[in-house]
């Protein structure tokens, strides 16, 4: 059970899971051209291979919003699976709502999050609240800034790279 308090005009923070909350380096590889390869991704994704994944620092920031009755998205590029949900629920990562790859799904990451996500800018009852958004991917950074950019005259829009403020973080606290 985890406390949490009532925010009449809470922020929307959206994280990534890979590289901004979850640390699952051991499980990727790329292709030649530099590029995700998400098959082998898929191959990897075993409950084995998934606990081993580990927390990154963001975790914390995740929890404290959420305990601050802020509104916490996560949003994934992953097409989440058994094992991807119970190691959340294990480990705590509160949310309110997550956004993940839809089954066949091949688009490229930054267009499938921005076109996921693009109601919490348009619909009403999110429109003029702030979001907050940690990715890793500076194409998904750039994405979601853009469409910040769009909305602009109705709220504010912050864009944090996951990668940075984590390695800062471990730096600071020589943690490996």
């Amino acid at each position: 059970m985890i406390d949490r308090l009532i925010n009449d005009k809470p922020n929307i923070y959206i994280f990534d899971l890979d590289g901004t909350i979850i640390d699952s380096s051991h499980r990727i590889n790329f292709l030649p051209c530099g590029s995700l390869d998400l098959e082998k991704w898929k191959e990897k994704s075993t409950k084995e291979n998934i606990f081993n994944d580990t927390l990154l620092p963001l975790y914390s920031k995740l929890n404290s919003v959420y305990k601050n009755g802020d509104i916490v998205i996560l949003c994934t590029a992953r097409e989440m699976g058994k094992w991807d949900y119970e190691f959340i629920f294990t480990h705590g990562i509160f949310h309110d709502k997550i956004i993940s790859r839809p089954k066949g799904n091949n688009l490229k990451d930054h267009t499938l999050k921005a076109m996921q996500l693009h109601h919490f800018w348009q619909l009403r009852p999110y429109r003029d609240k702030h979001k907050i958004f940690y990715d890793d991917n500076m194409s998904n950074c750039r994405a979601i800034d853009e469409l910040g950019n769009r909305y602009a005259k109705y709220c504010k829009t912050s864009v944090y790279n996951a990668q940075t403020i984590n390695e800062s973080y471990l730096a600071r606290y020589e943690i490996s």
